[in-house]
């Protein structure tokens, strides 16, 4: 696996780059995203075919850069259920730490009755474990919860490459290094690669879109809390997630060429 991730690095690396400023521009709050798993190996092939066509995110230097995220639920797991039984609406709250900037934000990503994600943020001066500590005005009127109800419970970690097309409003997160965790338990996800590509309608008539599509990869469901969730709760009931569960388990086994 690491010599997987130097090739990875050493291809971004070559890549064009663009700063955090340029790319607030291509923020895209409102939103489609169309997620992707595949292996490490996969990863390097897509790179080296579509290294000209994006720029990638350089913060302090360093690409790709470093992310800490905690996600937040209710003593019951209510926002967790709300995913499980897929409610029409539903939200994930957490913070996320971008180490490399030295932000942390405390999120809240809505999935709307029309499948559209809208991402609202509030900045922190440091990491939390009490939402009841958080600025005011963070909660969007859609999330209904009490926030002094909402504790930590699943974390994760990766390293994440951000490539921006601005010809096309199409900018694309890339996560490798995956990690997650329950306090000091954690589960490391080898070769795993998550591709999101976040468009304000999506194609994929874009060069990832079309080199995703020559290595016959398809969208995929798939959310890092939700599946850390399940992993980490196993006395969950967590039907839905099974099938993801099986393909990372067989994906993070090893790449069959």
């Amino acid at each position: 696996m690491a010599d997987s991730l130097q090739q990875v690095a050493s291809i971004v690396n070559a890549m064009p780059a663009i700063s955090l400023d340029e790319i607030k521009a291509l923020s895209l709050l409102d939103r489609l995203d169309v997620k992707f798993i595949l292996h490490e190996q996969q990863l390097i092939q897509i790179l080296e075919r579509i290294r000209d066509r994006y720029r990638v995110l350089e913060i302090n230097g360093v690409r790709p850069g470093r992310y800490y995220t905690t996600y937040f639920d209710t003593p019951d797991f209510f926002l967790f259920h709300s995913h499980h039984n897929g409610l029409r609406v539903r939200h994930k709250v957490r913070w996320r730490w971008y180490i490399d900037s030295q932000l942390v934000f405390l999120e809240v990503k809505e999935k709307n009755n029309r499948e559209r994600t809208v991402k609202t943020r509030t900045i922190l001066s440091e990491p939390i474990t009490r939402l009841v500590d958080a600025p005011p005005g963070w909660m969007p009127p859609s999330l209904t919860v009490d926030p002094a109800h909402l504790q930590p419970v699943v974390w994760n970690r990766f390293r994440r490459m951000t490539l921006a097309d601005f010809e096309r409003q199409e900018r694309i997160t890339v996560d490798i290094g995956i990690e997650f965790g329950r306090e000091d338990q954690v589960i490391p996800m080898p070769g795993l690669v998550i591709v999101e590509v976040k468009q304000r309608k999506f194609s994929l008539s874009s060069p990832i879109g079309r080199e995703l599509h020559r290595l016959h990869l398809t969208p995929t469901h798939i959310s890092k809390y939700c599946v850390s969730m399940a992993m980490l709760y196993p006395e969950l009931r967590h039907n839905r997630f099974k099938p993801i569960l099986r393909r990372l388990s067989t994906l993070c086994k090893g790449f069959i060429r």
